[in-house]
């Protein structure tokens, strides 16, 4: 009886994707000039690109709005430090704001990589699902040859 070949590319697909996922949600959690190197995630979105251009393009988008959010964050809170203590009551709803959309679009970016994560435990799943049926099919077959041998 012969058993079927499992999708070791798709195995493989599904390890990197992991990975990918992995660095790219530690890239998230700071913008790449805050972090002093060189950006990560580019690796996830060109395997995205390749894979699902549309959640390339909506990581993409994301994530330029969070970097936008970083900086108008941080010229909100320089405006606030450079104003004297009787100008700062006037940039204070500045900065709650500017905090309020960092946290926005911080979020947005995490839930977007959780939700790709969370599609990568699925495969992953089924994967090991596939990969277990396999084996017990096997261990069927061998208890089988096994028998025939001690009958002979």
């Amino acid at each position: 009886m012969p058993v079927p070949p499992v999708g070791r590319p798709l195995a493989g697909a599904v390890l990197a994707v992991l990975l990918l996922g992995i660095a790219a949600t530690a890239a998230a959690q700071a913008p790449p000039a805050e972090r002093g190197e060189a950006d990560p995630a580019r690796a996830f979105i060109e395997m995205l690109r390749r894979t699902d251009p549309a959640a390339a393009a909506t990581f993409t988008a994301l994530r330029e709005a969070r970097d936008r959010s970083v900086a108008e964050l941080r010229e909100a809170e320089a405006q606030f430090a450079a104003a004297g203590p009787e100008l700062r009551a006037a940039f204070i709803a500045r900065v709650r704001g500017a905090r309020r959309r960092y946290a926005e679009t911080s979020l947005a970016v995490l839930e977007f990589l959780d939700a790709r994560d969370a599609k990568t435990l699925r495969d992953y799943q089924a994967a090991v699902a596939e990969l277990t049926a396999l084996i017990e099919h096997r261990r069927q077959t061998r208890a089988e040859l096994q028998r025939m041998l001690q009958d002979e």
